[in-house]
């Protein structure tokens, strides 16, 4: 398989958080569909809950030809049928009770889960449940340190949580700009979003933050984590703010559209 489909693979939180939440929304009998099966991990986890069939969806040759062998090694060549295909397009031989897709970057900048989704709600029965069923993009003003080896770039990246010196200090609250339900065929995919954003204490900003939550069907969530939508940091010019500081903030792009059209907007306003 490819590194990123292996770094998703082994990414024990993001991993176990949809374990969880797959068996708690298939239900035995079930037939589901798993959206990019990449590793086929998820499928098989559906497979464990019970379901009588999952067709796993995979575009990459690469991930396909270790796909079919690694569900014959594990016992589950009767219940696992592999389609090479588009997620965005591809034809289901029937309609599902439960939808899996996990195509997601920070933002829904990148990937494809919206025009997949799109694509799987048109197989879905009257109570088709679908795994990961909200997404909400959030916004906030940090200041997250620019140097390495001495030498400072104000470059987009990642932020890292997980390591204390690439954690974002926050001097905003993190405001909501974008909800998807994907429940539903999401039809307007562009992002325009202008907010007010209030200072909240003391300090030195240098980044408008992006950051992602995951929203299961059976109520469980899920942050960022090792390979799972971490927070974008986008560099702004060095500013000292004070709390009570009122900066505009425009974000405009496409979901799902990548970043050709990504363009963002920091502006400290009269207080």
């Amino acid at each position: 398989m490819t590194e990123g489909v292996f770094n998703c693979l082994i990414d024990t939180e993001r991993t176990e958080a949809f374990q969880k939440a797959i068996r708690n929304t298939v239900k035995r009998g079930d037939i589901v569909v798993d959206l990019g099966s990449g590793s086929g991990v998820m499928a098989m986890f559906a497979a464990d809950a019970g379901a009588a069939k999952v067709y796993a969806v995979e575009i990459d040759l690469r991930n396909i030809k270790t796909l079919r062998d690694t569900f014959a090694k594990n016992g589950y060549a009767d219940v696992i049928t592999v389609i090479e295909g588009d997620a965005t397009s591809v034809v289901l031989p029937e309609k599902v009770d439960v939808i899996i897709a996990e195509m997601v970057a920070t933002g829904l900048i990148e990937e494809l889960q919206i025009p997949a989704m799109n694509n799987a709600l048109m197989y879905k029965k009257e109570r088709t449940r679908v795994v990961l069923s909200r997404i909400d993009n959030y916004i906030d003003l940090v200041f997250n340190n620019p140097v390495f080896y001495n030498h400072t770039f104000n470059i987009f990246r990642y932020e890292y949580p997980d390591i204390e010196q690439l954690r974002s200090n926050s001097f905003s609250d993190r405001i909501i700009y974008s909800s998807i339900d994907f429940n539903h065929v999401c039809s307007e995919r562009n992002v325009d979003a202008t907010y007010e954003v209030s200072i909240t204490n003391d300090g030195v900003i240098n980044a408008l933050r992006i950051s992602t939550d995951t929203f299961f069907a059976d109520n469980s969530t899920l942050g960022p984590t090792y390979a799972y939508a971490y927070p974008l940091i986008l560099p702004i010019p060095e500013s000292k703010v004070k709390k009570g500081d009122i900066f505009s903030v425009k974000v405009s792009y496409e979901l799902c559209g990548g970043f050709d059209g990504f363009s963002y907007s920091v502006t400290k306003k009269n207080v």
